[in-house]
């Protein structure tokens, strides 16, 4: 059965330097800000949607949610009962969180680790417009979403046994990673190589990183090197570099928000993979993450995600 989960939505967090995402984004990242949530939260915006990312004011770093889109009500009843036949426990968001979400349905649940998701339907586009602060061609969004999330995970096969069957996703990549790391898989939903991505990480759980996909490579350049200074930021988690599975070229930033942005450009479609790999269209296995780049910058101590459920 293929996934009624159509995309990426949205994510959300709390943070204590959420106004500092009402310059940062627009600096480093070109984006517009969307329209304030009623909590004051900092919403950035990157296509005809209100918001992709919502900074939400609060004492603490902590994942709030992340949305994920139906094409229709009918699909979301769908994957609703999706859910409960696979024993997650789903429900109908009240009204008042439903319009603060700025959708008409919301259903909300958590994971095998207890980190809240949300299916919805029918996103708000009351800002149908694209008014960089400075020159950008925009973001790959449309049919493929904000872009991936990645979660950091104590047990990765129960992470994505629970994907796959409770919510329709289908796997696209495995890669093995050095000790103390495990493995890393990649789900997609759509084109995209993958909308979310499990890595295994002893004794950690949380959100680490958001990708988002700039239409020009130039955009990543110009916010890498003019904008951030290059290897230098100090806020730098990876330097630039290719990956071989989607082989995006990119960087990760650590922001504002406590989690990480990757920043990238030239996502390959998994049809094109398809088309390259005829034989070996459903899974890939791999050891060498990188085909170029992506050193790290900071400490291991210092590249994980602040957040627990």
């Amino acid at each position: 059965m293929d996934s009624l989960i159509a995309k990426l939505g949205y994510v959300g967090v709390t943070t204590p330097r959420h106004e500092e995402m009402r310059t940062w984004a627009p600096e480093v990242l070109g984006c517009m800000l969307g329209p304030d949530g009623d909590d004051g939260a900092v919403r950035v915006k990157i296509d005809d949607a209100d918001y992709r990312l919502s900074f939400h004011p609060g004492d603490e770093y902590k994942l709030a949610y992340v949305g994920y889109e139906v094409l229709s009500h009918r699909d979301l009843d769908a994957a609703v009962k999706r859910l409960e036949d696979s024993g997650a426990k789903p429900r109908f968001a009240d009204e008042a969180t439903t319009e603060a979400r700025g959708v008409k349905h919301l259903v909300q649940f958590e994971d095998p680790f207890g980190q809240p998701h949300e299916l919805f339907c029918y996103q708000e586009s009351n800002y149908r417009y694209w008014n960089p602060p400075r020159p950008h061609a925009g973001f790959v969004t449309k049919e493929q979403g904000l872009g991936h999330v990645v979660f950091g995970v104590p047990d990765v096969r129960k992470a994505v046994d629970f994907y796959i069957d409770a919510m329709g996703f289908l796997p696209s990549d495995i890669v093995t990673l050095r000790e103390p790391l495990g493995e890393m898989w990649f789900l997609r939903a759509n084109p995209r190589h993958h909308s979310v991505a499990f890595v295994e990480v002893p004794h950690s759980l949380g959100l680490h990183h958001v990708y988002m996909e700039s239409v020009d490579l130039d955009d990543v350049g110009y916010s890498y090197f003019d904008v951030l200074g290059g290897d230098a930021n100090p806020d730098l988690l990876m330097n630039l570099g290719r990956h071989i599975g989607d082989q995006v070229v990119s960087y990760y930033i650590r922001t504002p928000g406590g989690f990480f942005i990757e920043y990238g450009w030239g996502g390959l479609g998994i049809d094109d993979l398809e088309r390259r790999s005829p034989h070996n269209i459903n899974l890939r296995q791999g050891k060498r993450p990188e085909m170029w780049g992506h050193k790290f910058r900071m400490q291991p101590n210092e590249a994980v995600h602040p957040y627990q459920p």
